[in-house]
Formats: C-alpha cells, sequence, structure tokens
C-alpha cells in the first residue's frame, strides 16, 4: 500500500540521516578512510580472537594439570604401599595405581624439567589465566561490536551511493 511504501521511505531517509550523522562525528573524510578503519577493526579483531583462544588452550592445559595433579596426589598412598608390598595388593588396587601412573605419565610430559607444580600454583595460575580471559573477552567482545556498527555504515555508505559490492 501507499501508506506501508511511504513509511518505508521515511524509514530509510532516517537510515541515511543516521549514517552520514556518524559518519560527520566520527570524522571519515572519505569512504576510503572508513574501509580502512573497517579494516583495521577487522585485523583487531581477528588478532584478539587469536589471544583470546590462546588463553583459552592455556587455560585448559591449566586445568588437566590440576585434574592429573590431585589424580596423582590422590592416588600417591596406594602406589607406595603397592611398592612395599607383593603381589595381590596390585591386583585389589590396579585401578588406583592405574589412576597415579597415567596421572605421574601426564606430569612428566609437563614438567620434565622441573618437580610437579602444586595445586596451590596450578590454582594461582588459574587464576591470572580467568582474569585475563575475561579482559580478552570484554576486548573481542569490543572489536566484534565495532567491526558490526563499521560494517553496517559502510553497506549504509555503499546504498547512499549506489554501490553494490559483492
Amino acid at each position: 500500500s501507499e501508506a506501508y511504501a511511504q513509511k518505508v521511505k521515511i524509514s530509510n531517509l532516517q537510515q541515511m540521516a543516521k549514517t552520514i550523522a556518524y559518519v560527520q562525528e566520527h570524522e571519515y573524510g572519505s569512504q576510503e578512510n572508513l574501509l580502512e578503519s573497517f579494516e583495521e577493526v577487522s585485523a583487531k579483531l581477528t588478532d584478539a580472537r587469536k589471544t583470546l583462544k590462546e588463553t583459552e588452550t592455556s587455560l585448559r592445559d591449566i586445568n588437566q594439570q590440576i585434574h592429573y595433579t590431585g589424580q596423582y596426589l590422590a592416588n600417591k598412598k596406594v602406589y607406595i604401599q603397592m611398592v612395599k608390598s607383593k603381589g595381590k595388593f596390585r591386583n585389589e588396587h590396579s585401578s588406583e595405581i592405574a589412576l597415579y601412573e597415567a596421572a605421574q605419565k601426564f606430569l612428566k610430559t609437563k614438567n620434565s624439567d622441573r618437580q610437579f607444580p602444586s595445586i596451590k600454583e596450578l590454582k594461582a595460575e588459574k587464576e591470572k589465566l580467568t582474569i585475563k580471559r575475561s579482559a580478552q573477552k570484554n576486548t573481542y567482545n569490543y572489536f566484534r561490536d565495532y567491526q558490526k556498527e563499521l560494517r553496517t555504515v559502510c553497506s549504509n555508505v555503499d546504498s547512499i551511493l549506489g554501490i553494490s559490492r559483492i
């Protein structure tokens, strides 16, 4: 209907006005400046995503070390008893001994050049990484939202100028 068409035109004009106001407010002198800003923000977003993933990988590694250190410590007494005893004890406690040996093997691969870290050290490292991850998520979200905003502005500018990008 004509009323709907009129409403759409008014809405489009309002979006164009908002886009022009945004461009002026942020002092983009040309379409190239706008596109450069978009590319710059996109690069920063990629870097933020990469560092966030690295931190998350480190956090998963620390969580694994905490798990295996706990497993190691929980089954250490059984393993020591097994070493001191003969035959039957190993069969009766094979699952605990297997857990201990798996934890010991994992911890040796992670800490081959030094003594196993304590649970306290690992939890402190986990806390640091958790705080770092939180800050990195905030940075990532900021750049993601900013990129989305610039993508919309670029699209609106293209629409105003009658440019079709594929």
